[in-house]
C-alpha cells in the first residue's frame, strides 16, 4: 500500500470520527458513582456523588420528583456532582433522579436510579445501656486444628473522667498566688507563632495540590459501614450497598431552554 493510499485512509477515518463526535450520541456517557471520604466517616452518608463523561459543554438539570436539585453548565470532559441523601440510608430503598442535558440542537434525558440496600451487622449498644463490656478471644491454630484459646475481658473500672484543676492559684501561671499577681515572663504569643510558622515552612516546603490531577474513583457499586440507631433506639453497626444504573428516556420532554 503506497503513501497516498495511507493518507486517504487516515483522512477518511479522522473525518468519520469527527462527524460522529459532532453529530452522534451519546452527549452524556459513563454515569457512575464517585467514591470519596464521605463513605469512610462511620456515619450515614449525607450526599451521594455521581460522575459522568460529557462530550461537549452542555446545560443540565437534575430533578428528584417535582423538585430541581441541581442545574447549571457541564464542561466538556468528566463532571462530578453531589446529590443530597440525608434520609436515603434509613432503610433499603430505591431513588430515581432525572438528568436533562442540552448542547446546541443535541438533547438527552436519562433516568438515574440509586439502589441502596441496608444490612444490619450487630448491636453496638442497647438503648439505656451505659457501657458494653468487650470480650477478646485469642486463638492459636495449626492448620484447621485449634491448639489453644483464651478469653480476656476488658477492665470495667476504667474511667475517662477528667479532673480539671481550679482556675486560680498555683495551677494558673497568670493567676493570683497568695493574693498577689504572679509576674509574667516568657515568649510573646505572636512571636512564638511566627517562629513556628517559619520553622515549619523551612522544614517542609509547601506543595500546591492540583485538584485537577486527582483521579476520581469511579464505581458502579460502593460498600460502606456506619453506626445508626434503629426504631427501638438501639445503636447498630450497618452495612450499606449502593448501586447505580441508568436508562435513556427517549420521549421525555426537555425543559431546558
Amino acid at each position: 500500500m503506497n503513501k497516498c493510499v495511507w493518507i486517504t485512509v487516515v483522512v477518511f477515518l479522522w473525518t468519520g470520527v469527527y462527524a460522529a463526535d459532532e453529530q452522534g450520541f451519546p452527549l452524556v456517557s459513563g454515569i457512575c458513582l464517585v467514591e470519596n471520604e464521605v463513605y469512610q466517616r462511620g456515619l450515614p452518608p449525607g450526599k451521594i456523588t455521581i460522575g459522568m463523561q460529557v462530550r461537549t459543554d452542555a446545560l443540565f438539570k437534575i430533578s428528584f420528583g417535582n423538585r430541581v436539585l441541581r442545574a447549571g453548565l457541564f464542561r466538556k470532559g468528566f463532571n462530578a456532582i453531589s446529590l443530597p441523601s440525608a434520609n436515603f440510608f434509613r432503610k433499603t430503598s430505591t431513588h430515581t433522579f432525572i438528568l436533562e442535558c442540552k448542547a446546541g440542537e443535541s438533547v438527552v434525558a436519562k433516568e438515574i436510579v440509586i439502589d441502596i440496600r441496608i444490612l444490619p451487622l450487630y448491636v453496638v449498644q442497647k438503648m439505656g445501656e451505659e457501657r458494653k463490656q468487650h470480650v477478646y478471644t485469642l486463638s492459636f491454630l495449626i492448620g484447621d486444628r485449634l491448639i489453644y484459646s483464651t478469653r480476656k475481658f476488658a477492665l470495667s473500672d476504667i474511667s475517662f473522667k477528667l479532673e480539671l484543676p481550679p482556675w486560680e492559684g498555683r495551677y494558673n501561671p497568670f493567676g493570683l498566688i497568695d493574693g498577689a499577681q504572679k509576674p509574667v515572663s516568657g515568649i510573646p504569643i505572636l512571636g512564638a507563632v511566627a517562629g513556628l510558622y517559619h520553622l515549619a515552612k523551612s522544614l517542609s516546603p509547601a506543595k500546591d495540590i492540583d485538584e485537577e490531577n486527582i483521579v476520581p474513583q469511579k464505581k458502579q457499586k460502593i460498600e460502606t459501614t456506619f453506626l445508626m440507631t434503629n426504631m427501638s433506639g438501639d445503636l447498630w453497626q450497618w452495612r450499606a450497598l449502593i448501586f447505580i444504573k441508568t436508562m435513556d428516556l427517549e420521549k421525555a420532554p426537555i425543559s431546558i431552554p
